[in-house]
């Protein structure tokens, strides 16, 4: 595709497809080109999102190594117009807040007071705890587990059963081990068998049981936030939403109001998405993500294209002000984690197909930008004949065991 010099460029990276796609289309909705920066740590995933229709260019760039990542970047310095970072996942986006002062003379980005590395301090899930009980959330009680000479300290006070997480939300080396521990002797296997590659501080929260799960995506700019919407979590894999639906946040009754002052608290300058549960009829403050999650488009073609908005800020256009605040609730589908969910044997076809047919909203499935549903269709096809090839293999084998022991 041809690049227009007249449009601002919008440089979208992250390592998954689905959460790049949707952040490509708000993007492009909002009048920029788009370059897309895959940031994957194994093989190269099939591109679907590189074929969307805003898309002028797409590059590699592996995780970890950060300084590829913004050489990559500073290849599209540009005198002649704007260009706009939109880190999509918490490792980008503290690549890009550890090389602000590199990056600011030359790119549009989220930040933090402008202040290079700000934005790790919000990532830390303690000083998050401690600002959003300040603004006035319920937050669970929480420890932090230290790692000392002689390997994890734990507090005297935990209080079980806890369930443990990384205190960087930036990384994911503490991620294979977030588990509800009963007692103490659980949380002391689970501490032990941590590598010492992966040893950080763990943060111990009170448990409770989840009743519903929520995500709140807005837009922060500093003195104030833009919060017209809240994602309902249904079905979800490994913490990645399947299905929900998008609601007003009136409908969760005061937690506009504390969300917006925990944001002020942050001065953060960018996308967000706020993690939030209910148990026992409360809802409890979970985490900040300072970018834009995956179900964020779901807000996008539901209610009102966050992202967009925050592009226009940056380069000083006129915010829209008719934002809604009031809609009818509409359901959606992230069609690749339902198909993760049929591939690994956590839903069946044809549940899979309701869910895609029932849906208000599909993150990938667009009329009007089709080519990512034609590979998307194209790689499920493969993947599906194969998982039933093998599945009739399997079912074979097990018959012919079946039979050869009953012969004996």
């Amino acid at each position: 595709m041809k690049i227009d010099t007249n449009k601002p460029l919008a440089i979208v990276m992250c390592r998954n497809y689905s959460m790049r796609l949707g952040m490509i289309r708000a993007a492009g909705m909002a009048g920029c080109d788009v370059v897309v920066i895959q940031t994957l740590k194994r093989d190269l995933q099939l591109p679907i999102d590189t074929v969307s229709k805003y898309v002028v260019e797409s590059k590699l760039s592996r995780e970890p190594d950060g300084n590829a990542l913004i050489e990559t970047i500073m290849g599209y310095r540009n005198d002649e117009r704007p260009v706009i970072l939109l880190p999509s996942d918490d490792w980008t986006a503290s690549v890009v807040d550890s090389h602000l002062d590199l990056l600011s003379p030359y790119f549009l980005m989220p930040h933090v007071e402008h202040r290079q590395g700000a934005m790790l301090d919000i990532m830390d899930k303690w000083r998050q705890k401690e600002l959003a009980k300040a603004a006035g959330a319920n937050v669970a009680k929480g420890w932090i587990c230290h790692r000392g000479e002689q390997g994890y300290l734990i507090p005297d006070e935990v209080t079980y059963p806890c369930f443990t997480k990384p205190v960087e939300s930036y990384t994911s080396a503490m991620k294979d081990f977030l588990r509800r521990c009963n007692n103490k002797q659980q949380l002391k296997d689970l501490l032990q068998s941590i590598p010492p590659s992966h040893q950080k501080d763990i943060l111990l929260e009170e448990y409770h049981p989840i009743d519903k799960e929520y995500a709140v995506l807005g837009l922060s700019l500093g003195d104030r936030s833009i919060i017209p919407a809240f994602i309902q979590m249904e079905n979800s894999l490994e913490g990645v939403t399947a299905t929900g639906s998008v609601h007003p946040i009136a409908q969760l009754p005061g937690i506009g109001e504390v969300l917006s002052r925990f944001m002020v608290s942050t001065h953060l300058t960018g996308l967000f998405d706020i993690d939030l549960y209910e148990s026992g009829g409360k809802t409890y403050f979970n985490e900040l993500n300072a970018r834009f999650g995956a179900s964020g488009f779901a807000v996008t073609k539901g209610v009102v294209n966050l992202p967009g908005l925050f592009i226009w800020h940056l380069l000083g256009e006129p915010e829209d002000s008719d934002i809604p605040s009031n809609f009818p609730i509409q359901t959606f589908v992230n069609e690749k984690v339902c198909f993760d969910m049929l591939y690994e044997g956590f839903a069946g076809y044809r549940q899979y197909k309701q869910w895609l047919n029932n849906a208000d909203i599909r993150f990938i499935h667009q009329p009007d930008d089709p080519e990512p549903t034609r590979m998307f269709e194209k790689e499920t096809r493969c993947l599906f004949l194969r998982l039933l090839v093998w599945r009739l293999k399997k079912k074979r084998y097990k018959l012919t065991f079946n039979n050869q022991s009953s012969n004996h």
